[in-house]
Parts: structure tokens; C-alpha cells; sequence
């Protein structure tokens, strides 16, 4: 369904509005240094997925050729997204479509407008389940620069739905080797990077790499004593069940180890894996995997594949006495060794700076962000925010936050 707005027309700088019926629109020029020539683009909103056009991508192997994206912006994961996510916190979904004077698709961003302490939130399709929040991009016949990206972006807020916050984030300055235009008019880094692993190299080079790869091997050859070690791809919805499974109860376990939020508190993320599972597998897009030592299940990665990238989007694995065996990082391994051997060419760790990230990845991809506010309300959500961050950061929180999520967890589990 389109939504009704207002069209932009920019020329040489000098902009006038007037009113159109039919959709929101925008048109702008893109200035030319070598050529007097200004072509015009046109920006479509939708606030649905059923009226996207043909070129946004699915995901899996039908998705158009020509466009350049990651996972994270597929129709099939924004799908999913809306159906756990975006379902329960109410986001208004605004999706840009970006076309050139001849209908030629240029960049599709995919947005939101949530709602959140009395201020509403313009961000990228989100809430922590992208590792990479970027546009889908297209060859165009010319470079983005700044001051382009700029007058893109005010054309397309000034399609947009009023806001009062704008928080995008987690922004990489290419995708798949285009120019980033979303990335050239960020405010400064993001707070984390994202890792991964080059798969071009031969497999004895990834092996090296690999930290204390040695002591690894001998840590399977010490499980295979205990009962035949497998790796196993899940390849039926039985086999997916049983892992999700075990994936979600062990990742559980963790979070109250580590004393973080966990699926107790944020639902939606259990309902992503546990809905989208399925979804994601009738794709073409699902890579579930585990390590089984004899009948049980020890240790799972959650991955999601586009062409010849693999992202792992959550890994778990037991503890008590199959922690001494580094179950966790022989699942990764043994992923990272079938990724190679069926040609694909990175294997993408996603976001975060954890340890085990930095000692294992050789590739690390800065992100950027951007902020801004449009009213007094949104002022006031960032000033919060900011306290917030500021109190985060005290030795105080460091000592009372574990005990908050203990007693939060006591409670619900009296409830």
C-alpha cells in the first residue's frame, strides 16, 4: 500500500514544493561537474512489504543479480522481522524505494518509526536482530560524494512521516563494493565493529590462523573417545527443530550466566529463531549446524547465507564438563571449514568486539552511525539517552547490573 505525501522538486539548489496526490515522491538532481546535466530521481515510501517493487530483494538465489545487499535487508528477514519485532512494538514501517528520471532502481533503504519514551524514533529495521543496517544498493553511472548524499537524505525525511529522533547506526561504508551513501553522511563511528574471515585463501593459510588450533584438534580427538563427534547441517524441519532446541535453552543458560537480558526478557528474539527458522530454510537462506557428541547436541551456529557470504547470526553451546572440550569454538571451526570446501568466500562473525572475535578474525569492518533531532521531544529522548549512557558507564552499574537481572529473573520466575 502507498501512503500519500508530498514531491520535492530540487533545481540548482533552489527547492520547491508543491503537492502530489498519488504517492510520496521526491525529485532531485544530481549535479554533474563535467555536464550541465541534472537527472532527476523520484522516492516512493511504502508501509508494507506486499507493495515493494520486483527489484527488492527476497533473498536466496531469485533475488535480482544486479542488486548489492546484505541479508539483513531481504524481503524474506524483514518479513520475519515483522512478524516478531515489528508485531509486538507497534513500529511504523517506511520503506524508500529510489529510482532514477528513467525507473531505473538507484538505493532502497528500509526504515521505521518507532515509539519509545514519548518520542518517536526514525532508525533502520532493526531492534538488534541486524548486525549490518545498510541500504540495498545499484550500479549507478556516477560517484556519490557527500553533498549528494546529503540532499538525498533531506529529500527523502522530507518524504517521510514526522519524527522526532533519528538514530541510524551499525552503517558500513560499502556493500559489496559500492559506495555507501548513507555511510558519507555519518556523524561518527559506531560503538562496535563487525569481524569476519577471508575464504579465498587456501585452507592450509585459514588453518594457521586459526588461535591455538593445535590444542583444538586435540580437544575433538579427546571428544570422539567419549562417542563418534559429528558435524551436522540440519536438512529437514525435524533437524531443525531439535537444534533451534537446544540453540535457544543453551543461549538461555548463557544469558543468565553473564547476567544480560535474555529470551525471558526480550520474547521477540525467541520468536524470531523459533519463527523464522522455517521461513528462512523454504529460502534458501538458512544454514543451521550443531556438533553432536554420540545423540547430544553440544553445541549450534545459526547462520544465514547470501551468494558466497555466510553470516553467523548465533552460536551456544553446553557447559558443566563439555566446556573443558571448547565446544563453541569447534562448532565455529568446523563451519568455517565446510564454508571453504563449498566455495564460499567469507564467513562473517557479525557484530561485536568480543575476545574470541578479535583473536579469530582477521578482517574487521567499522561501522558508522549518524544522529539528530527534529523537535523538543526528541532533544529531551537524546539528553536521556546520553544520562543513561553516561550512567552505564560507572563503576556503580558495573556493580549493581548483575543483581538487577537476578532479581528481575527471580521475580518472573515466581510470576
Amino acid at each position: 500500500m502507498m501512503v500519500r505525501g508530498r514531491w520535492w522538486r530540487m533545481h540548482a539548489g533552489n527547492p520547491v514544493l508543491f503537492r502530489h496526490s498519488g504517492f510520496l515522491g521526491t525529485s532531485l538532481f544530481c549535479h554533474r561537474t563535467d555536464l550541465a546535466v541534472h537527472p532527476t530521481f523520484t522516492i516512493r515510501i511504502h508501509d508494507s512489504l506486499e507493495g515493494l517493487s520486483a527489484e527488492w530483494p527476497a533473498g536466496g538465489p531469485l533475488s535480482p543479480a544486479e542488486a548489492r545487499y546484505h541479508v539483513f535487508q531481504t524481503k524474506t528477514f524483514l518479513d520475519v522481522w515483522r512478524a516478531t519485532f515489528g508485531r509486538s512494538r507497534g513500529a511504523r514501517v517506511c520503506l524508500v524505494e529510489v529510482r532514477d528520471a528513467s525507473g531505473n532502481p538507484v538505493i532502497f533503504i528500509p526504515l521505521c518509526i518507532r515509539a519509545s519514551k514519548g518520542a518517536k524514533i526514525l532508525g533502520f529495521i532493526d531492534e538488534g536482530a541486524a548486525d549490518y543496517n545498510a541500504p540495498i544498493l545499484f550500479p549507478v553511472p556516477w560517484e556519490w560524494s557527500r553533498p549528494l548524499a546529503e540532499q538525498l537524505w533531506e529529500a527523502v525525511v522530507a518524504a517521510l512521516p514526522r519524527f522526532d529522533v533519528l538514530i541510524l547506526d551499525k552503517m558500513p561504508g560499502d556493500v559489496e563494493g559500492l559506495t555507501n551513501p548513507l555511510h558519507l553522511i555519518s556523524d561518527g563511528p559506531n560503538d562496535v565493529s563487525c569481524h569476519g574471515t577471508d575464504l579465498r585463501r587456501p585452507w592450509t593459510d585459514i588453518q594457521k590462523a586459526q588461535p591455538q588450533h593445535k590444542t583444538l584438534m586435540r580437544k575433538i580427538r579427546n571428544l570422539e573417545r567419549i562417542a563418534p563427534c559429528q558435524y551436522v547441517i540440519a536438512s529437514g524441519k525435524a533437524e531443525r527443530d531439535e537444534i533451534v532446541h537446544a540453540l535457544l535453552k543453551q543461549k538461555q543458560r548463557r544469558f543468565v550466566e553473564t547476567h544480560v537480558p535474555g529470551f525471558d526478557a526480550e520474547p521477540d528474539k525467541r520468536a524470531f529463531f523459533e519463527e523464522g527458522t522455517d521461513i528462512f530454510a523454504e529460502a534458501g537462506m538458512l544454514h543451521l549446524s550443531a556438533i553432536k557428541v554420540g545423540d547430544e547436541i553440544v553445541s549450534t551456529l545459526w547462520g544465514l547465507v547470501h551468494g558466497k557470504r555466510y553470516y553467523g547470526i548465533l552460536m551456544s553451546f553446553e557447559a558443566g564438563e563439555w566446556a573443558k572440550y571448547s565446544v563453541g569454538h569447534i562448532v565455529n571451526y568446523r563451519t568455517l571449514e565446510w564454508l571453504h570446501q563449498n566455495g564460499f568466500e567469507y564467513m562473517d562473525h557479525g557484530i561485536g568486539d568480543e575476545p574470541w572475535k578479535l583473536d579469530h578474525c582477521e578482517i574487521t569492518v567499522p561501522l558508522s552511525k549518524k544522529t539528530g533531532t527534529r523537535t523538543w521531544r526528541g532533544g529531551l529522548y537524546i539528553s536521556r539517552m546520553r544520562a543513561i549512557e553516561r550512567l552505564r558507564g560507572t563503576r556503580f552499574w558495573q556493580k549493581v547490573r548483575p543483581l538487577k537481572w537476578t532479581a528481575l529473573r527471580a521475580i518472573r520466575k515466581r510470576a
